[in-house]
């Protein structure tokens, strides 16, 4: 912030230099303009006073004590110094309209009056009407008013600049830091700023996001400590009697084989409620882990293919992967346009780290009133027996060894296409893999 409050002051700074520079020269230049039209005007004034032509009347006209006195006789500077008119007025002249008129400025010209000066004494006057080519004063002027108009402009947009972009921007900088160190308390005041309004209300539906993620962690971890409590009391009654069994049994208590067999039994139904209890623990934690909501609404395909492309083309390019969408038709879908994009980003993202990196492609077919998104990427396929399990939690393929990931993408691709009355396939090919998502048409 006061580094741009510096660079105004230094704009600032920088226009009062400019302004003063070219008040002094254009001065500088009128001042000289002016002394060049006196000394002709000078010269030319002394001329017709020492001539007869005030005298004898020898003049273009004369009227009540005014006349206009022809000067191109006296100079040869007169149309380089743009003289238009010269006029003598008598100093004896008592008619008010003719030195009402004599003294009356002429739209577009500029005059200079000299006294007549004849044995110490004012006989008249001569009147000078001359057009500058150039006027330096009003160019100075009209060069002042363009430089003011340019900096108040420059200092308006910066002002906006700074009230409207980096203010809010600088409020909001530590923000992202606070959520990443998990303190979630202080919110963000909504805002109508055009540049960030959608950007603070993303913010806060981050933050409200990460609170939510928050509570349910808590929440997940006392009932796991729960689930811990109760596995605990229930596993040990099957757990003492199936050891009370194998102890009879290794120390020969039973006489019969019935009663051996009996025991066997026994130790068999224990074990199956065991393995009861495990299925539910399974169930509760993938359950607890995966939470998925979808919002059904309808989309077009156009929408969903433009925010792929959008979002895949650049990073394709980047990694110098073949990246290609085939033709199809705007349909009309049903469903969560986020979370297909995230289902279909999720097989793109499995591509990436799975695949061998040479080509990944999108084409389009239809069946039973359902568009088919046909997402395929090149690289090692699974194994035949693996197929039935890719979309199990917490499942990973053979061809994922010695790569990151949890075996939870496929699994909520198939939820999310579950909730949205779609399905997804995965199919196995020479050179790659395909995964088919079934979107339902509306």
């Amino acid at each position: 912030m006061k580094k741009y409050k510096i660079i105004i002051a230094l704009f600032t700074g920088l226009y009062l230099i400019l302004a003063v520079t070219l008040y002094i020269t254009m001065n500088h230049f009128a001042d000289k303009q002016n002394n060049e039209y006196r000394v002709e005007i000078s010269r030319l004034s002394r001329e017709i006073m020492n001539s007869e032509v005030l005298n004898d009347g020898n003049n273009d006209s004369k009227d009540n004590d005014i006349m206009v006195i022809d000067a191109n006789s006296y100079s040869d500077t007169i149309d380089i110094f743009n003289i238009f008119r010269v006029t003598y007025l008598s100093v004896g002249t008592d008619d008010s309209n003719i030195i009402t008129e004599f003294y009356s400025s002429r739209n577009k010209y500029q005059m200079e009056i000299v006294p007549v000066i004849k044995e110490n004494h004012v006989v008249g006057y001569l009147r000078f009407d001359y057009k500058k080519d150039i006027d330096v004063s009003s160019f100075c002027r009209l060069s002042q008013g363009f430089l003011l108009l340019i900096y108040l402009l420059t200092v308006s947009i910066l002002i906006y600049t700074d009230q409207k972009i980096i203010r809010p921007f600088h409020q909001l900088s530590n923000m992202p830091y606070e959520l990443s160190k998990g303190n979630l308390n202080d919110g963000i005041k909504e805002s109508k700023n055009r540049y960030f309004g959608r950007f603070i209300w993303g913010i806060g539906m981050l933050r409200d996001a990460l609170e939510s993620h928050k509570n349910k962690e808590l929440k997940l971890a006392r009932d796991k400590k729960m689930i811990l409590l109760s596995i605990s009391h229930d596993i040990k009654t099957p757990l003492n009697a199936i050891n009370l069994y194998a102890k009879a049994l290794e120390q020969g208590l039973y006489d019969t084989e019935e009663e051996k067999a009996e025991a066997v039994v026994k130790i068999q139904e224990k074990t199956k409620e065991i393995n009861e209890f495990v299925k539910d623990i399974m169930i509760s934690t993938t359950e607890d882990v995966i939470s998925i909501e979808v919002n059904n609404s309808e989309y077009y395909l156009t929408e969903l293919m433009n925010k792929i492309a959008a979002g895949y083309s650049e990073r394709c390019k980047l990694n110098q992967m073949e990246f290609a969408i085939g033709s199809y038709e705007n349909t009309l879908l049903k469903g969560d346009i986020e979370r297909m994009y995230e289902a279909a980003g999720n097989l793109i993202e499995n591509a990436f780290k799975y695949g061998d990196g040479k080509r990944l492609s999108i084409t389009f077919t239809e069946e039973d009133y359902c568009a088919l998104i046909h997402i395929f990427n090149s690289g090692i396929p699974v194994g035949d027996g693996e197929l039935s399990h890719l979309f199990d939690s917490f499942y990973r393929g053979s061809n994922t060894e010695g790569k990151a990931g949890n075996g939870l993408g496929l699994y909520i691709c198939s939820e999310i296409m579950k909730k949205m009355n779609g399905d997804i396939f995965a199919r196995k090919c020479m050179d790659g893999m395909e995964f088919i998502l079934v979107c339902p048409m509306s």
